[in-house]
């Protein structure tokens, strides 16, 4: 018990100033006070002064609606593709010689 009761009586001299504990304490408490500090400059800028994300959302916007036309003028150009195969489609040429056409041949 008198180890426990020596022990307990010397941290109070530990937590003076000038000692490698309460230096250790003082930094601590000092690098999460700036660092607070930084985080809530931070948070204040972006919702106050920063106009980089309205500028990536617009650009962003913008290549969205280029690859939607793209997409269409890609899907159009298909379409008259296969409207012009099926012009050319000939489903007696498909049929065996003198032999009946299949009704699945038609269009």
């Amino acid at each position: 018990m008198a180890a426990i009761k020596r022990m307990l009586s010397g941290i109070p001299g530990h937590l003076q100033p000038g000692t490698f504990v309460y230096s250790l304490g003082f930094g601590a408490a000092a690098g999460a006070a700036l660092g607070g500090l930084e985080y809530g400059y931070r948070h204040i800028h972006i919702m106050l002064w920063d106009t980089e994300r309205e500028k990536l959302q617009s650009r962003m916007r913008y290549l969205e609606k280029q690859v939607v036309f793209n997409k269409e003028q890609e899907a159009e150009g298909k379409a008259h593709y296969l409207a012009s195969l099926a012009q050319e489609y000939d489903p007696v040429a498909t049929r065996m010689p003198a032999g009946k056409l299949d009704d699945k041949m038609r269009l």
